[in-house]
């Protein structure tokens, strides 16, 4: 009986355990192969146009419209620009020594309007990106997020 109850206990605790590490690595907010962009290796993330793949603010998954272009571009100087969805938007970051962002809050993007679905993906888009205060670079995928990691922008490079 004291057997059977130990291997049950064991093999409980075996279950748990990958259960909590499989929901670890399925998480928005994990690190695992990561590395935290710092001004460094900002150098990593400059020049490129990065391609919204995934949004996810204030912890709700945001559907990206079908054949919809979001971008990100950052220079060695800090200024950002892209496509917002439907407007094009240019603003200025600075990265801490520890790899927080810090934001201008004097962006700066044009006024087209469209189709209602792609106007509220830019509205999500221009929200969560100012909730950001962290990079992560993950081979040609690049994510920003924020402290709590509840609002997330992922990216990868165009093919």
């Amino acid at each position: 009986m004291v057997k059977h109850n130990a291997m049950a206990l064991i093999v409980s605790g075996t279950l748990l355990f990958l259960a909590c590490t499989a929901t670890q690595s399925n998480n928005p907010g994990s690190m695992s192969d990561e590395t935290l962009v710092t001004p460094k290796l900002f150098n990593k993330i400059t020049g490129i146009e990065w391609q919204l793949t995934k949004m996810t603010l204030d912890n709700k998954s945001i559907d990206l419209v079908e054949n919809s272009k979001t971008t990100f571009v950052c220079d060695d100087n800090g200024r950002v620009s892209g496509v917002a969805t439907l407007n094009r938007y240019s603003g200025n970051l600075k990265l801490l020594p520890n790899g927080e962002i810090v934001w201008n809050k004097a962006f700066i993007m044009t006024r087209m309007a469209g189709p209602p679905e792609l106007m509220q993906q830019e509205a999500d888009f221009t929200q969560a990106l100012m909730k950001t205060s962290r990079m992560f670079l993950n081979g040609s995928k690049l994510a920003l997020r924020s402290q709590d990691s509840s609002t997330v922008l992922e990216f990868g490079q165009p093919k």
